[in-house]
């Protein structure tokens, strides 16, 4: 008997399937701290504690299955028998006929094979048996024909290709939207300041003007998704479509609401500076001109730079053209252009790429000029028995808006002219 070296293929099955959810919660754990070290929302802890019984549950099936492989592999030994001179040798199964023809000696091979051509000089006619023994071909079998026994394996965890991070309402920050009520509220903002003068003369009319206070309004919007799953589905799938759905639903929450910020965000700014010529020089003038228009909109200074993924294209390109290292923030950190990263600063200035920006987007000027609020429902699950169903939805309240929008400008990027005119040297 031969031993047995092959794996044994449930042993490796709940491995991959142990490693997968292993990976998974990872996976959640790098996701959660890429979106700023925030805390697990519901669906989240809910999705760890799935992971940690499914885990448990395969190590239960796997501590006797690894018991057994190794008695199996203390016993599984070659059985031998004693031969003159106490040499030992395995004893082999009787070939079959299938096998193909089985020789007693190198020297009957080789008679077969004078035989197969015959050697009529010594004797010996052509035998066309001989040459048939020699020239038998055995059938083959290939997994052509074994579909029904071959297994799909399912490696590793379910790829699922999406950024779900909010960079832009990161930088914004999240203000609590939980304990306030109503469809909407608002924010009170002075319209109209008083006014401090020169008296012209003694015992004359100091200058005056009536303080006004107005308000802004905040509407709030609503963001979910809902999906109804079978209970099949959540018991039968490996991976589990739990997790998956959970993570998915959770995932499109936060494009959805980023999606919408960057559009409002985007489209309130109204004042705008074109940059002249695509090159430091033009850069550097746009900018400067964007901050200072900012600053006279909103009397703060800009602290933020947002930009889209193809404007980081374009000025990354600029700055590592001229061999450009930027100066680096008084903490140390940031201060160069890098192609694996969208983070950096660009003249001292935090810059955030938001991929969802509207293309050709560059924003300058002050994050504490609009602000985001924020409740995240998590998620919201109901039983339906009659149909062993499950329907799970995932939501949230949120409500953004500019404090003054002329604390912001925009930056246009340079008008390069068509090839040909830049050949005729117009």
């Amino acid at each position: 008997m031969v031993t047995n070296c092959t794996p044994n293929p449930v042993i490796s099955r709940l491995e991959e399937q142990r490693e997968a959810q292993v990976e998974f919660v990872d996976n959640l754990l790098s996701h959660v701290e890429d979106d700023g070290g925030r805390d697990l929302v519901d669906a989240e802890q809910g999705n760890l504690v799935a992971a940690r019984e499914r885990i448990a549950a395969i190590d239960a099936q796997l501590k006797p299955l690894r018991e057994f492989e190794t008695l199996r592999a203390s016993a599984d030994t070659a059985t031998t028998r004693a031969v003159g001179g106490g040499a030992r040798v395995t004893e082999r199964a009787a070939p079959s006929a299938e096998d193909g023809p089985v020789y007693d000696s190198p020297g009957a091979l080789l008679l077969d094979r004078v035989r197969s051509f015959g050697a009529p000089k010594i004797g010996i006619a052509r035998d066309p048996a001989a040459a048939e023994r020699l020239t038998r071909a055995v059938a083959k079998m290939t997994t052509a024909e074994t579909p029904g026994i071959l297994p799909t394996p399912i490696v590793g965890p379910v790829i699922n290709i999406i950024d779900a991070r909010r960079p832009l309402i990161t930088s914004l920050g999240v203000r609590p939207l939980g304990n306030i009520p109503g469809k909407t509220f608002s924010r009170p903002i002075v319209t109209q300041h008083t006014k401090v003068g020169v008296q012209t003369a003694e015992k004359t009319e100091l200058a005056s003007q009536a303080l006004k206070v107005e308000s802004l309004e905040f509407p709030k919007a609503t963001y979910g998704g809902v999906v109804n799953v079978s209970r099949q589905d959540i018991d039968w799938t490996d991976p589990g479509a739990w997790n998956i759905l959970t993570t998915d639903l959770a995932d499109q929450y936060g494009l959805a609401t980023e999606a919408a910020t960057a559009t409002a965000f985007a489209t309130g700014i109204t004042q705008s500076v074109t940059v002249a010529t695509n090159d430091l020089a033009g850069w550097a003038t746009a900018l400067y001109s964007a901050a200072a228009k900012a600053y006279a909109g909103g009397q703060r200074m800009p602290d933020t730079i947002w930009c889209s993924v193809d404007m980081w294209a374009i000025m990354g390109a600029v700055c590592d053209t001229a061999r450009l290292m930027l100066p680096p923030r008084a903490d140390g950190n940031g201060g160069t252009q890098d192609i694996t990263s969208f983070s950096g600063d660009v003249f001292n200035a935090p810059r955030i790429v938001a991929p969802l920006l509207p293309e050709k987007t560059v924003i300058v000027g002050s994050k504490s000029l609009y602000e985001y609020y924020e409740v995240q429902l998590g998620l919201i699950q109901a039983i339906e028995p009659s149909i062993l169903g499950v329907e799970v939805a995932y939501g949230g309240y949120a409500a953004s808006g500019f404090l003054e929008p002329k604390g912001f400008c925009k930056i246009a990027p340079a008008v390069v002219p068509p090839v040909e005119t830049q050949k005729a040297g117009k």
